[in-house]
């Protein structure tokens, strides 16, 4: 370990305070990314405090996201931003009842504006990396099961933000086209993969004018061409009776978000 933990000042609850102490070395990176956390007698030893009460606030850090505990092993400090974002959205979701369209609409709004700073800075690695999954797509007759299409799905989606170099428009467009397609997936499973790979299909002349237009660094037309894509792709949800009314409260959501999460952590 390269720096130890901040001592703790101030007052208040004395957990909270090492909370506060150890969130603050985690964010600012003085504890980075995988490195492991000093064991809990250390840490007693440091604050000043008894190893139960180290013991809750690794606790509470490890539900906050912030680390990870391995049994046997210790606490590691975690540096996955598509799990912090999940677990962040998770609850704020479900809280408030979203529908699936409404977050299929703030997913429009970030991805108008992905596409055209995509065109703006995504480099040439970037832009055949877009290409690529763009030809994957051509071959999704050979894809085997829905959840393999639907890995190339999020993949071409994601290869558009990953072109902005901005890792939190990245966590946050992550955490939302894995979203929307996980919940389609008890729908439209039963339906069969051909229902998937036709539905596919309809999308892909959208996907290519977007792929030209960030490739001609044409800002305003990769907007446009975005928002064509995706307000296509609402026309075909509004239209499903099944999936415009679902929740993210919903029984079937809340799994769904919660695979999402599980994943996003690596468990």
């Amino acid at each position: 370990m390269t720096a130890g933990p901040s001592p703790v000042r101030g007052r208040g609850k004395v957990t909270d305070e090492i909370i506060e102490s150890l969130r603050q070395d985690i964010v600012t990176h003085r504890l980075k990314a995988g490195e492991r956390l000093p064991n809990e007698r250390e840490l007693a030893q440091h604050f000043g405090v008894s190893q139960p009460t180290i013991r809750e606030a690794v606790r509470a850090l490890d539900v906050m996201g912030l680390i990870h505990v391995r049994h046997g092993s210790g606490a590691y400090v975690r540096g996955d931003s598509a799990y912090l974002a999940a677990t962040a959205l998770q609850t704020l979701l479900q809280i408030e009842r979203v529908s699936i369209l409404e977050a299929l609409d703030v997913r429009q709004l970030l991805g108008r504006e992905t596409a055209r700073t995509a065109a703006r800075v995504a480099t040439e690695e970037d832009i055949e990396a877009l290409e690529q999954r763009l030809e994957e797509l051509r071959e999704i007759d050979a894809q085997s099961s829905v959840e393999a299409l639907i890995e190339r799905l999020a993949g071409f989606q994601l290869a558009i933000s990953a072109a902005t170099h901005n890792p939190l428009l990245y966590a946050l467009e992550a955490f939302l086209v894995n979203l929307l397609l996980q919940l389609q997936i008890g729908p439209l499973s039963k339906r069969g993969l051909k229902h998937w790979i036709e539905r596919s299909r309809e999308f892909q002349n959208d996907r290519r004018k977007v792929v030209d237009a960030i490739r001609d660094r044409d800002g305003q037309r990769a907007f446009e061409a975005m928002e064509n894509y995706l307000e296509h792709q609402r026309r075909i949800f509004a239209a499903d009776k099944e999936l415009s009314a679902m929740r993210l409260s919903d029984p079937k959501a809340v799994l769904a978000v919660a695979d999402l999460v599980s994943v996003a952590r690596g468990a």
